[in-house]
């Protein structure tokens, strides 16, 4: 059943908002919507949406929004990653016409951003709003309405107990819930837990057809009873799809779970396309080739995926730059390209529809060294993607390498999605999120603890106490002989200054006191601090791949270093000492980034992307921040203003004399290395620098020298024209 999108005045949206949706196309709401408001998602009821990609859950969210964001009260939009954050936000934007005013917050776990006050809608990622929810900034108790995008993630190791806690302190809170998701199991343990309506449907506006390719006939078999024969017959039977759907005029996004693959099979689909030149557009590929140039970090990056667009090809993977893959997701939206090889990251990220999906339901697991076939929670997550309203009638998703037709139908085409289960119950997320209740003053007793703990998913699937007053009582002793809780009076527990920072700083209390127990004194050198924050669980739990060949080459260089106490010690441990070798590596390519080599130097000596780069880069720079408030609590003054500068030199990738030019906006490492060279040490230096010495120098166009002088003379320097 739809709905006129005028009626929506019925229920306190105004008649403002419905002019911009109508701008946007949208002049009826559609089954899904109007479900959700029957279930009362407008009169404050906590809702669970689980429904198809594509399906308008967003909009749900959005009248939300807009209906209890009013000034003074605030709404917020969480989402897994920074990436859907920006995109989140874009989207929001549009709603300022409201007289809304949208904000953003994505990192800087250890500001309580009182500034995010004065917006009344904020988009965060769930990371920041577990940080927020930490220091209780003012603003907290005008939060209306809480929306929770991609809740399905609450069953991702990592992310899923920073929701659990979430929405544990939310549900104490009475601010209303609104969860969305496209792939959940079991909807209804969910919205029961958050004591939420269900709004539950298979409707897509975009019709899913799935299919499975038998390899031994060379056909796809369709669920609508439909047969394609595969008459392509390249090396293998994934590369034979794609070029025929391409020939069909089909675009094709292709999920591999292999990186090295997507390039490999990208590449080589080229040497199939020469016949099919006319149906690419060049003038919009040489402008996304021209932005590749102007925008990638690495020459070697530049090189690969321009050699590929121009076929119409491309690749997507953590690997890349983040201009890289905005690029392509960019051009691949445009229909600029048309294939993209893509590891399945892409499913869980920003929106990328396409007319046809193809699906690996293989992955090689590496602890039992064979293949073994993906849950059908990660296939829908991938299959999702098929269909692009406005351009296609129906969409495909095809998985490609089932051993035969009947598995992939009976399993995933047909088969039940797992239902989600919690993963509250390791013992480093009890150990954080503990520490952060107690720290936080939600919680100053076991009992006290054990109550919120109740409000989790993990509690409403087990309905048992019993583990976690052992394990929580447990977590308390040993972060009591850590020094980050303290007993008080009676049953009463508090946090110390050390426990209070490391809550705040968002870091594992392991992180601090391993680091602790390995730097005894305040001079050890930069590879020794680099490999302390490597060995560290917050690092190693988010660290780039380096294959295994390449960290070997590098284990007589660690003993070297070792033996002359350059970096910590080898653990005798087997499985430690391997950890450690990695760490060690890790370092190493910590500090040559540091030392300002180039992100192809890295790339070609380590074997990884400038995508990784960047993601190790942000890790350990906020480590080295953490560990630096770490060290100034300890009474280390010097080590702390060490690390403090070492996170600065790992967040921009520069050399100490660096660091003050690269404060300015527009002066990266590539830019104050050649201000240097150029006899400009300082921001005084740049500041009496005529235009014409800077206007001379390479990378430096007309645009980026007024911005420096301006930002200059706003800082309070004399400056010279």
């Amino acid at each position: 059943m739809e709905m006129d999108v005028h009626e929506i005045v019925n229920y306190g949206i105004p008649e403002s908002a419905i002019d911009v949706l109508i701008s946007r196309g949208i002049k009826k709401l559609n089954p899904i919507q109007v479900q959700a408001l029957k279930k009362g998602v407008l009169d404050g009821k906590n809702i669970v949406v689980a429904a198809p990609t594509a399906s308008g859950k967003t909009l749900i969210a959005e009248l939300a929004l807009i209906k209890q964001a009013r000034s003074p009260n605030i709404g917020l939009y969480l989402v897994p990653l920074r990436a859907l954050a920006s995109e989140k936000y874009n989207e929001l934007k549009q709603w300022s016409v409201l007289g809304l005013k949208i904000g953003i917050t994505t990192g800087d776990y250890e500001s309580p951003g009182e500034y995010l006050g004065n917006y009344n809608i904020i988009v965060a990622t769930y990371e920041r709003f577990d940080s927020i929810l930490r220091l209780k900034p003012r603003w907290l108790h005008r939060i209306k309405v809480v929306v929770i995008d991609e809740l399905h993630m609450i069953n991702d190791s990592e992310r899923g107990p920073v929701l659990e806690i979430i929405v544990a302190r939310l549900k104490r809170m009475n601010i209303q819930i609104i969860g969305l998701s496209a792939t959940i199991g079991n909807p209804g343990d969910l919205a029961n837990w958050i004591d939420a309506e269900l709004v539950y449907s298979n409707w897509r506006p975009i019709k899913l057809i799935e299919g499975a390719y038998n390899s031994k006939n060379k056909r796809i078999y369709f669920s609508d009873g439909r047969v394609e024969n595969i008459i392509h017959r390249l090396s293998n039977s994934l590369l034979s799809i794609v070029l025929q759907s391409i020939t069909n005029g089909y675009q094709v996004l292709a999920f591999v779970h292999n990186r090295r693959k997507t390039e490999e099979y990208a590449f080589e689909l080229t040497n199939h396309l020469n016949l099919l030149a006319h149906m690419t557009n060049q003038e919009l590929i040489n402008k996304f080739i021209e932005r590749l140039r102007s925008e990638s970090p690495s020459r070697n990056e530049i090189d690969r995926l321009s050699t590929l667009i121009r076929y119409g090809v491309a690749y997507h993977h953590a690997g890349l730059s983040s201009a890289a893959r905005k690029i392509v997701e960019e051009a691949f939206r445009e229909r600029v390209l048309k294939a993209v090889f893509a590891t399945p990251t892409l499913a869980a990220g920003v929106n990328l529809p396409a007319r046809r999906v193809l699906v690996s339901i293989k992955r090689y697991d590496p602890h039992i060294h064979r293949f073994r076939n993906i849950p059908v929670f990660e296939y829908k997550q991938m299959a999702g993607r098929a269909g692009r309203p406005q351009y296609d009638p129906f969409g495909e998703a095809i998985i490609y390498d089932a051993r035969g037709k009947d598995e992939a139908f009976r399993k995933y085409i047909y088969g039940r999605i797992e239902p989600i289960e919690s993963k509250l119950s390791n013992e480093r997320s009890l150990r954080i999120h503990t520490l952060s209740l107690v720290a936080s003053g939600d919680a100053v007793n076991l009992k006290q603890l054990i109550e919120i703990y109740k409000n989790t998913l993990f509690y409403y699937q087990y309905r048992s106490t019993r583990y976690f007053e052992a394990e929580i009582e447990r977590i308390i002793n040993e972060l009591m002989e850590w020094d980050m809780i303290r007993p008080y009076a009676g049953d009463i527990i508090l946090p110390t200054r050390l426990g209070r920072t490391v809550a705040i700083t968002y870091i594992d209390p392991l992180s601090a006191h391993r680091f602790l127990n390995i730097v005894k004194r305040e001079d050890h050198g930069t590879l020794y601090l680099l490999h302390t924050i490597t060995l560290t669980p917050d690092y190693m739990r988010s660290r780039p791949y380096i294959n295994y060949r390449i960290v070997e080459e590098f284990e007589e260089g660690a003993w070297d270093d070792a033996s002359n106490e350059l970096v910590p010690e080898p653990p005798e441990d087997e499985i430690e000492y391997s950890f450690w070798l990695e760490a060690y590596v890790q370092a190493r390519m910590l500090k040559d980034w540091i030392n300002e080599a180039t992100e192809d130097e890295l790339s070609s000596l380590y074997g990884i992307g400038p995508g990784d780069i960047y993601a190790a880069r942000d890790t350990a720079s906020w480590i080295a921040a953490s560990l630096s408030r770490v060290s100034s609590i300890k009474d280390m003054p010097e080590l702390s203003n060490r690390l403090e500068r070492l996170s600065m030199r790992i967040e921009y990738g520069v050399r100490e004399d660096a660091l003050e030019l690269v404060k300015l906006e527009g002066i990266g490492r590539v830019r104050a290395r050649t201000l240097i060279k150029a006899g400009i040490y300082s921001l005084e230096d740049l500041a009496k620098a005529p235009m014409t010495k800077l206007l001379s120098l390479p990378g430096f166009g007309s645009r980026i020298v007024n911005s420096i002088k301006e930002q200059l003379k706003n800082m309070g320097y004399s400056v010279i024209y």
